[in-house]
């Protein structure tokens, strides 16, 4: 045996010492620097994995795994399978050579004796590697090189590196490389958490990493019984069957799918955001509860401007919701009415004209006021009223206030006083100012990103009353919201605040607040409404004429009154319909003529008189409309006259 041992020795060293020229030798630590991971991870702030995506598609690894969190199990596995006397050899095992020299000469089957230091220089080299074919060996010159090169790793290279390193490149099924990506791939286990039957199995796919699972359980039962672990074959065989051909496409974490295809952009990235992974988790849980697949929602730290949650999908496969900007013709209408109470020309109590209000004569209980006051018309989406707002209000300070609240650009479409169409980060911050006090910060989503120094874009006094105005109690307690719903297909749109966050959702719910409350509740624990600030004062207004029930209402010191009236000139009562100097065309026929609902804003007793003769007594009056001139009045019940109006009624001319 010593005869054969230095025999080999000559034979190998002297011609080989030119056949490994082209071999470069790389330092353990180049090696370990350029390695990436395949895939990239988004993070939360405490660097808790929320979602990855792969980026490289021909090689599956992960994480350099350092030899100290190797689990012991997989370490002596991986020893006994392919190099028992890897720590007595100097990279080529002579005993092993010289056996599997004779038994390929003259025994049956083929031997190896590669040793994990000979198998690492071909992961290193790709000109030591094996043939790709199946079935195909290195030639003797390529052997010689690999064992010339192997001697040289071991000259410069510690055990524990080399061990470290073959472990972290190795091939083991499919596009896996890696023990890291093998052992959390396969098994869903860290590589420090392998046990004897995950680890007798991964060492047993060194030889044939993509052998039926059969063949790698019967090496891996071999393996095991070696390692005194007999009973374990029955486990070792499920396994293998259940895991090593199930799918393995999908992404190991699913919190922020969508947020992290969005920014990862390169293999081995590690994006750090200031997402709370609880908060995340819970929000998707309760935006699953909804039945929406395509429900979105981001949430943002009132006291940071910090997003702490970003749910651009239920689904995995929906695209992201939160960055997509959707167009809500109504989304902006609170700070427009926030401009205008802090402008002082405008109250809570502030009565504003319908402009569209539906007036049906044929029916008395259709009539409608026409008229509301701030509260109402913000509580009921009335358009026609809140325009009033726009055109009312200085059209500078408006753009000036939009660029403050983040949109560079105000306009749309060709429309100067609307702002762009937001997306859920860009609204939620909008509203956040409301939260505050009246200060505003972009959302920051990153932590690399620097903190925006919070900026002054309403008063305290303001963004109080616009609370109020908004505010209402449910799960969870206090919060403040508005409704849009957006014109491409309907969606609804809630943005608004508890105590401590800002929820921006979108959602298909047939009840979109309830829907944004009950992620809310999900969220945070009981929420308390803000106390008022110096400079506002509370008082209960009345209104004449009573439309509206008395209530008490907050008000910028020194805009506060006890009494709202809509009546022009001091009149108590005026007409509503019809209206003075109108021309109405009614049937030719009087059966077909609908009767006329004739209405007066009132504040006290009505008498009305229709061409000089009594008509009745109340705030409405039923009338069949005659065609000619007529003069309407009402009186109080003192006959004094309160308003009259003339108007034309003519009667349609018959069709041929």
């Amino acid at each position: 045996m010593k005869l054969i041992r230095a025999s080999l020795l000559v034979f190998l060293l002297c011609p080989l010492a030119t056949l490994a020229e082209g071999f470069v030798l790389p330092s353990f630590e180049q090696v370990r620097a350029t390695h990436f991971s395949s895939d990239a991870v988004l993070l939360d702030r405490n660097g808790q994995p929320l979602a990855d995506v792969r980026l490289t598609p021909d090689v599956r690894r992960l994480d350099w795994v350092p030899l100290a969190q190797l689990s012991p199990a997989m370490r002596d596995a991986l020893l006994r399978a392919e190099d028992r006397r890897f720590f007595q050899h100097n990279g080529v095992d002579w005993l092993a050579f010289a056996g599997a020299a004779w038994q390929n000469l003259w025994g049956e089957g083929k031997r190896g004796a590669s040793t994990l230091t000979m198998q690492l220089a071909g992961l290193l080299d790709p000109a030591l590697r094996m043939p790709p074919k199946r079935g195909e060996r290195r030639s003797y010159t390529q052997k010689w090189d690999q064992s010339r090169a192997a001697i040289e790793l071991e000259a410069h290279w510690s055990k524990p590196q080399i061990l470290e390193a073959y472990l972290n490149l190795a091939p083991f099924r499919g596009d896996l490389q890696g023990v890291g990506a093998a052992s959390e791939l396969l098994f869903g286990l860290p590589a420090s958490q392998l046990k004897p039957r995950e680890a007798s199995l991964l060492a047993a796919l060194l030889r044939g990493p993509n052998a039926r699972p059969a063949r790698v359980a019967q090496r891996a039962c071999k393996l095991a019984a070696t390692l005194g672990q007999t009973r374990l074959c029955g486990e070792i065989t499920q396994l293998a069957n259940a895991r090593l051909d199930a799918p393995r496409a999908a992404p190991r974490w699913t919190l922020a799918l969508q947020l992290a295809r969005a920014r990862l952009q390169q293999p081995g990235q590690r994006l750090q955001t200031v997402l709370d992974a609880n908060l995340q988790r819970r929000l998707l849980e309760a935006l699953k509860l909804q039945d929406d697949p395509q429900a979105a929602a981001v949430l943002l730290d009132n006291a940071s401007g910090d997003v702490l949650a970003w749910v651009g999908g239920v689904s995995p496969q929906a695209p992201d919701g939160v960055s997509l900007r959707r167009h809500l013709p109504d989304w902006h209408w609170p700070a427009l009415a926030a401009q205008a109470i802090e402008s002082r020309q405008f109250t809570a109590a502030s009565p504003l004209p319908l402009g569209w209000a539906i007036f049906d004569p044929r029916d008395a209980r259709a009539a409608t006021p026409a008229w509301l006051s701030l509260r109402p018309a913000l509580q009921g989406h009335q358009i026609g009223a809140l325009l009033y707002l726009q055109h009312a209000g200085n059209r500078d300070v408006w753009l000036e206030r939009v660029r403050a609240l983040g949109f560079e650009s105000a306009g749309l479409a060709g429309q100067a006083d609307i702002p762009p169409d937001p997306d859920l980060p860009r609204l939620a911050a909008a509203w956040r100012a409301f939260a505050t006090g009246g200060s505003y910060q972009p959302a920051r989503l990153l932590m690399a990103e620097p903190v925006v120094a919070p900026r002054r874009v309403w008063r305290a006094e303001t963004a109080f009353v616009m609370q109020d105005l908004h505010a209402s109690q449910g799960p969870g307690g206090w919060a403040a919201s508005w409704t849009s719903f957006a014109a491409e297909d309907g969606s609804a749109v809630v943005v608004g605040n508890s105590e401590r966050f800002t929820l921006a959702l979108v959602t298909h719910a047939l009840v979109p607040q309830v829907a944004w409350r009950s992620a809310l509740a999900a969220l945070a624990p009981e929420s308390k409404a803000p106390l008022a600030p110096e400079g506002v004062l509370s008082s209960l207004v009345r209104f004449e004429p009573p439309g509206e029930a008395p209530r008490r209402e907050w008000f910028l010191r020194g805009t506060e009154l006890d009494l709202v009236t809509v009546l022009p000139e001091g009149r108590r009562a005026r007409i509503s319909f019809p209206v003075r100097d109108e021309n109405y065309i009614v049937a030719g026929e009087p059966a077909a003529r609908d009767r006329w609902s004739l209405s007066a804003e009132t504040s006290v007793a009505l008498r009305w008189q229709l061409d000089g003769k009594p008509l009745g007594e109340g705030s409405r009056q039923v009338w069949l409309p005659q065609p000619g001139r007529h003069r309407l009045s009402i009186s109080d019940p003192t006959d004094q006259t309160l308003d009259s109006v003339e108007f034309d009624v003519h009667a349609a001319e018959a069709q041929p």
